[in-house]
Parts: structure tokens; C-alpha cells; sequence
């Protein structure tokens, strides 16, 4: 075997390695959670019996949250293998790491972020009742049963109720863009939780943001309405959005239409992100909706920092060089899951 094809099975084994630690992590903390069905614990079962690979991934999850509970310096010295001071003992419940490679992530995550990240138990239900959804960083188009497409931007889901003549899509999370096949008979309805967005055919976008609901128009007509206090949607209430202009909803209820600018909003559909006269903490919390880990600020003073630019999701290194010369922060790479500012 040649060193290329070595390097790329190796690759390809850490991609694996990866997704099944993922699985695992959401896994943990589902299995916490209040509503945690009988089907979900069959559905935890049957995934942790599929083989050895996911036994040793359930593993490492466990062993690296065992180590956040504890202080750093004990979780430090247990991952290193670093005997203990003379008279200490282990942190109950503590277990050595069955490898070293997620050991830097649990010290990093300790000093930085504190504890307890990983946290994804929302979306693991979520991706349970979607029929697609995406993970951070992944996006994907599908075809809806009446032939209109939904493309999913990263960290997303959508459910669908296509039956007795019906088209609607609940998005249960993130941000999809649609492209609505007409059908004057049957509107199109995307169902966003305190908002929903009614269409005949057009293209649109859909953001939820917790209680926050954002509608974008790029072509066509967009009625929105508010989530009312019955908990359904007024459709004789409405405000009717055009293309180039966006509406919010939530707690304050509905907006009216304002500017949206096609090449910011969108700009995910081309694998870009766009920052215009937008403070540092903003962008970091855009970088960590796209990219799988966390980007950490350590530096408080450079929060504000006013950030502008068109940048490649698909090349990290050049983002950070760029935040590194235009606002004078200092990357560090602690994994391929964390990286500090600072």
C-alpha cells in the first residue's frame, strides 16, 4: 500500500471514528433527559449492539464526561497517566481514558468552555421525529414529495406532512431554503413555532433561532403570521413579504418587512459566509453554527470588534488568518474541535 492510500484510509478511519462519537455524545445525554421514550432506550440498545466500533466510541464519551466532573488537575493527570499525590484518591466514578485521543478535547474543554458543551440532547430528540436533518457543518438538498426542494443549511431539520392534499414542512430547527412548486390549490406552509410562512410557489428561506423566527424572500410572495395566543397561526392577520425583504417573528410578535440583502442572507447556498460591520461575538456564534466544535473567545476586551468580509466555510485556516490581520485576535488550533481566540 502506498503512503497515499495509506494517509487516506487513515483519514477515512478518523471520519468514522468521528460520526460514531458524535452518535455517542447525543446519545449520553438523551438517555438523561425526562422524556426519554421506551422506544428511544430499544433504539439506544439496538445502535450500542451494532459491534465493537460503537461499544468503544459509548466508551470514550463516557470517559470523557466522567472527566469534566472532576477538577482539571485530576482529570489531567488521569488521561496522562500521571500517578496521583501520595494519599489522594480518584474522584469517584472516574475511569482512565481507553485512548488518548480525545484527551487534549477534555483539558481543553475544561480551561476554556468550562464543562459541559456537548450538551445536543434537543437536537437528538429532533433528529428522531425529522425526516431529514443535517449535522453542524453538513448541508444538504432533498426533494419534498411534491416536487418542490428544500435545501438544509447546517445544524437543521425538518419534519414533513405531505397527506390528504396538505404541504407542510416543520422546521424543528436551523435554516432551510425552499424552492416551491406551484400549486394554486395547496398552498405551501412551513411551520416555524412562533411563526409560519404561506406560499403558492416561490423560493424563500426559513431561519429559527430559538423563539425567533426569520423569513427571507428571494423570489415571489411570502405570507408570514405570528403564532397567536389559541396556539395556531391567524392567517387573516398576515404580513405579505416581497422579494429582497425579510420579517421577524416572536415574543414581541410580528415585524414589519424589512431590506434584506440576497447576498448575505444566502450566502450559505454557496458554501460562503458574509460579516458586515459585525462585532466579533456575532461572528464566532456564526462559525460555531457552521463548523463542527467550538470556536472559544478568551479575549472579552475584542468582543466588539467590528469584523467585515466574505469568507470560504470550507477553508477554517483562512477565516482565523483573516480575524488574525484585520482585528488583531491570535488563533490557537487546541484540536480539530476547539480553537481559542485570543
Amino acid at each position: 500500500m502506498s503512503d497515499t492510500d495509506r494517509q487516506r484510509q487513515d483519514r477515512d478511519q478518523d471520519q468514522d471514528e468521528d460520526a460514531l462519537f458524535a452518535e455517542a455524545n447525543a446519545w449520553f445525554f438523551r438517555l438523561q433527559a425526562d422524556d426519554l421514550t421506551a422506544a428511544e432506550r430499544t433504539a439506544f440498545t439496538a445502535w450500542l449492539e451494532r459491534g465493537p466500533a460503537q461499544a468503544r466510541a459509548w466508551a470514550e464519551v463516557r470517559d470523557l464526561l466522567d472527566a469534566l466532573k472532576v477538577p482539571a488537575s485530576a482529570a489531567h493527570r488521569a488521561a496522562h497517566g500521571i500517578p496521583a499525590p501520595a494519599g489522594a484518591r480518584p474522584p469517584f466514578g472516574f475511569r482512565p481514558f481507553r485512548t488518548r485521543r480525545f484527551a487534549p478535547a477534555a483539558l481543553a474543554l475544561l480551561l476554556a468552555v468550562g464543562g459541559w458543551g456537548l450538551w445536543r440532547g434537543p437536537e437528538t430528540y429532533q433528529n428522531l421525529v425529522a425526516d431529514h436533518a443535517t449535522a453542524v457543518g453538513e448541508h444538504r438538498a432533498v426533494r419534498l414529495p411534491d416536487g418542490s426542494t428544500a435545501d438544509l443549511n447546517t445544524d437543521s431539520a425538518i419534519a414533513l406532512d405531505f397527506q390528504g392534499g396538505e404541504r407542510r414542512v416543520r422546521l424543528l430547527r436551523g435554516e432551510a431554503w425552499f424552492q416551491v412548486t406551484r400549486d394554486p390549490e395547496h398552498p405551501f406552509v412551513v411551520d416555524a413555532g412562533t411563526g409560519a410562512a404561506r406560499v403558492l410557489g416561490t423560493q424563500f428561506s426559513v431561519r429559527r433561532d430559538g423563539g425567533r423566527v426569520t423569513v427571507t424572500v428571494g423570489e415571489g410572495l411570502v405570507e408570514v403570521a405570528a403564532l397567536g395566543g389559541d396556539g395556531g397561526f391567524s392567517w387573516e392577520d398576515t404580513v405579505r413579504v416581497h422579494p429582497g425583504q425579510s420579517v421577524e417573528t416572536g415574543a414581541g410578535g410580528l415585524s414589519a418587512p424589512v431590506v434584506a440583502d440576497p447576498g448575505v442572507a444566502f450566502a450559505w447556498r454557496n458554501g460562503q459566509v458574509v460579516f458586515r460591520q459585525q462585532p466579533l461575538a456575532s461572528v464566532i456564534d456564526a462559525l460555531n453554527r457552521q463548523w463542527p466544535g467550538r470556536v472559544v473567545l478568551l479575549n472579552d476586551e475584542a468582543a466588539d470588534r467590528v469584523v467585515s468580509g466574505v469568507f470560504s466555510l470550507d477553508r477554517p485556516a483562512a477565516v482565523f488568518d483573516a480575524l488574525e490581520r484585520g482585528i488583531g485576535v491570535r488563533a490557537t488550533r487546541i484540536t480539530p474541535y476547539l480553537t481559542l481566540l485570543r
